[in-house]
């Protein structure tokens, strides 16, 4: 097939194949790249440098600047369902920027967990283990692209919608840029704001998707490891030394999945803070304009959006939950093992290790709260009550009477 041939990582491979854990990153890593937000390289470092400027300038910096100004320009020309639409992706984008700068700041960190990955690999030594990681990293590419899919559509149909009606898409503002003065430049204006958007929905894609892209070979690193404590004590003709060795290396391998969770945390607690913090309310807007103003077009456009706004959060929260309960399985899987005839030493150390499994690995958004299913339901929720407040105060009703003298 042409996709295999040019996109491998997303088709499982053999059994016989080594396992490489740092593939389930390989397109989100290559997307990062042309973010803009790595070491420019040597053979083409003023390309790099000319491209990451361009695209941070258009879509990290100036286009949550140009919402806000195009609001405060010509809030009075907008209809109820153009001001709600902007608004919506407003909001999103100034959320959009922060978790780009996050990832900036720490984007060494990616470098550094696909090593712990790498280390993580060298504890395998069965065909069934080395399954488990090809499945994963198969599932975290064509989520990587069913992410990518998902936003970009939504760009291109909000680009397509404004074309039909007949406005850019935003209407944000550029200086000396009119788009209601001639045909160029509004279509210099709309060719503008989709590529800021299309810029804005590629980051968003990377700083979204990269949690499941390194959680999802991580829980299946952790399935192994539990089925290896599992085992431990099962071979009659080892020694007690090599008995305590496995034990031993056992912890060993559990550090380096702690160590691989530490070196993640900061920016994983930093983007999701961020984004759960803006979900319903972003949610909630959509929402109305999707009820009393969109039209047919402006709908698709509304639910792709929310469709995207969900994606940020939804399928994470979902993996944590996942995740903890893995963590909280391998002390089930060590108590399991054949320890109750080894000797003083082996028990004693094992005491140990089983209260250090029973520590749940949870990641925390901002060291605020635990980002979980529940976390992520009670902020989407927040959603229905900004729309009910501005149904009882009759909001929705005022912006269409406002809007009415500008139509005619």
């Amino acid at each position: 097939m042409v996709v295999r041939k040019y996109f491998p990582s997303m088709y499982t491979e053999e059994d016989s194949a080594p396992a490489k854990s740092r593939n389930a990153t390989l397109y989100l890593l290559r997307c990062v790249f042309l973010m803009g937000i790595r070491t420019p390289p040597q053979r083409f470092f003023v390309v790099y440098c000319l491209w990451s400027f361009a695209l941070n300038l258009c879509s990290t910096f100036y286009q949550p600047i140009g919402f806000m100004t195009g609001y405060i320009s010509h809030l009075s020309e907008f209809t109820p369902g153009e001001f709600l639409t902007s608004l919506q992706v407003a909001f999103n984008a100034w959320s959009c920027s922060t978790k780009v700068v996050i990832v900036w700041i720490l984007v060494k960190r990616f470098d550094v967990a696909t090593e712990i990955l790498d280390e993580m690999d060298k504890m395998l030594t069965k065909s069934s283990e080395r399954r488990n990681v090809h499945r994963a990293v198969a599932l975290s590419n064509r989520i990587f692209f069913f992410f990518m899919t998902v936003y970009i559509g939504y760009a291109t149909s909000t680009f397509i919608s404004a074309i039909f009606m007949g406005r850019p898409p935003y209407q944000n503002y550029y200086p000396w840029l009119d788009w209601r003065a001639s045909k160029w430049q509004y279509w210099l204006q709309t060719g503008l704001e989709y590529f800021a958007m299309l810029g804005a929905c590629f980051q968003d894609v990377c700083v979204d998707c990269y949690p499941i892209n390194f959680v999802l070979p991580l829980r299946a690193h952790m399935a192994n490891f539990a089925q290896r404590l599992r085992n431990l004590g099962d071979d009659p003709d080892e020694s007690a030394d090599e008995r305590y060795a496995k034990l031993v290396k056992c912890i060993k391998d559990h550090k380096v999945i702690l160590r691989f969770c530490d070196t993640l945390r900061p920016m994983i607690g930093g983007t999701i803070f961020v984004q759960l913090l803006v979900v319903g309310l972003v949610m909630g807007f959509t929402l109305i304009n999707i009820v009393k103003f969109a039209d047919f077009g402006s709908r698709v456009a509304a639910l792709s959006f929310m469709s995207a706004v969900l994606l940020e959060t939804t399928p994470f929260c979902t993996l944590c939950n996942y995740l903890t309960d893995d963590s909280l399985k391998l002390a089930d899987a060590l108590f399991e093992s054949n320890w109750i005839d080894q000797e003083k030493r082996y028990k004693t150390t094992l005491t140990h290790f089983l209260h250090n499994l029973q520590k749940p690995i949870v990641f925390m958004a901002g060291n605020v709260f635990t980002i979980s299913v529940a976390t992520n339901l009670t902020a989407s929720k927040f959603s229905f009550s900004v729309f009910t407040l501005v149904q009882n105060m009759d909001i929705a009703e005022k912006l269409g009477k406002l809007s009415k003298p500008h139509e005619n």
